[in-house]
């Protein structure tokens, strides 16, 4: 035998060697078959590998659209990649891969893919939010297959209703638009200000809202609410009540760094002052003025901490006629509160506890508000203090014409018919007013007559004419004593009809009232629900009737105005 001696011809005879094999064994490729059976993915697609041995042309084919082959075609040992698009439905779909070649059998390798399960998936499970803060909302994303969503929020404290969203029913056809396929779209909330010194968290929970829609798993996102300041009951207290005030209402602050005395709007009690509540007052706010807001909600809970307070008003909220807030128990509990203001805001309703301020309230207006009816509260019994009450423009709508009020969401506002109403028969019955402002509402009908003996209505007598000045009223002795402390009465551009009774035509401070514009004068071209044009039947054409029943008050009133006319003269 023959041997090398040379080891470096010896390896190219043995690679020689090896490439004859292969040659050879590749000659031998004979039949037709491939190494895949089935192919199972999943709903978001992928490729999957697929071995095709034969000895003939092969053509490869698929039986739906969303599978496709490459190469399609081949002869030998070929490597196919199949690529399976992501799917748009929730339920499994299946589609079949067929390898021909010819004189052989084809072979058929089915294709499943599963679909989406329906699913909502929160980008974040649990969100902190801050107890105050300018911009009071947060968005969460959600990635979902599920079109319509209800959205349920569950405290765990015993406040509640802190968290908000426009539509608690999510209609997202629009954003989820190709079938199952999930889509991320994002939910904005609306949150309030935390007032306690506690942390809060709520449970915001997303389900479907067709029923027998089953989630993955639940899908539930965890509010923590930082803990709010807590406001102490003394001068710091104050100021920090103030603000947070402010930024509820979402209206313009003050320079903290200034001292609360120089804040605008604000006045604290001063030790020398003569109503003073006590000592411990000096340096306390005594009152304050909120304008220019935006709030949907009922005054802000701090207001209850200003313990001293004596005077507030909140007037101007945007879109007041947009509104049906109804007040809150917190200003409720200010014992010493003599003067309130709340106007323009959009109050439709008072609480009941609202009756706790009638042993200190003095002065309340009410107007430019959206009720329907004087509060039933307000009583002479519940509000024995109480001296005015203005009650004006409570209009939610304007109109002219008392006919078309079907027409106004909400109702037009504060809208009685005098004639049938007994609102204001027991607001002319209280003797302890002397302000009462009714001007610009919708009160309708005729204004009530009173009568010596009913209704708990007494005679002028001598001894009230006396008091008033001698013989000056001598016309009313034994005729119905209405509204005796009246100094100030509008009842103007309203709807009545009918004829003025006489007790409003002869009251001693008629003249007072400038009645020619805030008594007699009703609303112009206006109709009531009947149709009828309003006016009174007896409005005098000038007050001569008025000075023969008062001879000395000619003098006392026309001197007046001879004196006023003067004045406006170059």
């Amino acid at each position: 035998m023959k041997q090398f001696k040379n080891p470096i011809l010896m390896a190219l005879t043995l690679l020689v060697a090896l490439v004859a094999g292969c040659q050879k064994d590749g000659d031998k490729i004979s039949g037709f078959k491939a190494d895949c059976q089935e192919i199972n993915v999943g709903p978001g697609g992928g490729t999957e590998e697929i071995n095709v041995v034969s000895d003939a042309n092969w053509v490869a084919t698929s039986s739906e659209p969303w599978v496709t082959i490459s190469p399609a075609n081949g002869i030998g040992a070929t490597t196919c990649t199949v690529s399976i698009d992501t799917t748009l439905v929730t339920d499994i779909r299946q589609a079949s891969i067929r390898f021909a070649a010819d004189g052989y059998s084809p072979i058929d390798i089915p294709v499943n893919q599963t679909g989406y399960n329906k699913i909502i998936l929160l980008e974040k499970p649990e969100i902190e939010i801050e107890s105050a803060s300018k911009d009071k909302h947060f968005e969460t994303k959600l990635t979902t297959n599920v079109k319509r969503i209800t959205i349920k929020v569950d405290y765990e404290d015993a406040t509640g209703g802190w968290i908000s969203t426009k539509d608690y029913r999510l209609n997202l056809e629009q954003q989820v638009d190709r079938g199952a396929r999930p889509r991320t779209v994002k939910v904005r909330f609306d949150w309030k200000l935390n007032p306690n010194p506690e942390a809060r968290v709520a449970k915001v929970t997303f389900v479907p809202t067709a029923v027998g829609e089953l989630l993955e798993k639940p899908a539930v996102l965890t509010v923590t609410q930082k803990a709010g300041p807590r406001i102490e009951d003394n001068r710091a207290g104050d100021s920090l009540a103030l603000l947070l005030i402010t930024e509820r209402l979402g209206t313009s602050g003050w320079d903290v760094t200034e001292n609360m005395r120089n804040w605008k709007d604000i006045v604290l009690w001063e030790p020398t002052d003569k109503n003073l509540p006590c000592p411990e007052a000096a340096g306390r706010v005594r009152s304050a003025l909120f304008t220019l807001f935006v709030t949907e909600e009922s005054i802000p809970q701090e207001v209850s901490h200003l313990t001293y307070l004596e005077s507030i008003s909140f007037q101007s909220n945007t879109n007041t006629m947009l509104k049906s807030i109804k007040l809150e128990s917190d200003i409720c509990k200010l014992k010493h509160l003599k003067k309130l203001r709340i106007m323009a805001y959009g109050l439709v309703s008072l609480p009941d506890d609202f009756v706790n301020l009638g042993n200190s309230l003095e002065w309340l207006d009410l107007s430019s508000n959206n009720f329907t009816d004087l509060p039933a509260i307000l009583t002479p019994e519940n509000f024995p203090k109480l001296h005015t009450l203005e009650f004006t423009g409570n209009r939610r709508w304007d109109t002219s014409d008392l006919r078309k009020e079907s027409r106004y969401e909400g109702g037009l506002g504060f809208h009685i018919n005098a004639s049938r109403s007994q609102t204001l028969k027991r607001l002319f019955l209280w003797e302890n007013l002397d302000t009462l402002r009714l001007s610009y509402n919708y009160i309708e009908g005729q204004l009530p007559d009173f009568e010596v003996g009913k209704d708990g209505i007494e005679a002028w007598s001598q001894a009230d004419i006396d008091a008033f000045g001698g013989d000056t009223i001598q016309y009313l002795l034994g005729k119905p004593k209405v509204m005796p402390k009246m100094k100030w009465l509008s009842i103007n551009l309203n709807f009545f009809t009918g004829k003025m009774p006489d007790w409003l035509l002869y009251h001693p401070r008629l003249m007072d009232w400038y009645p020619e514009t805030l008594i007699f004068n009703q609303m112009e071209n206006g109709r009531n629900s009947a149709g009828e044009v309003v006016k009174f039947s007896n409005t005098p054409k000038n007050f001569e009737y008025f000075f023969e029943a008062f001879p000395k008050f000619r003098k006392k009133y026309e001197f007046n105005d001879i004196e006023e006319e003067e004045e406006d003269l170059p």
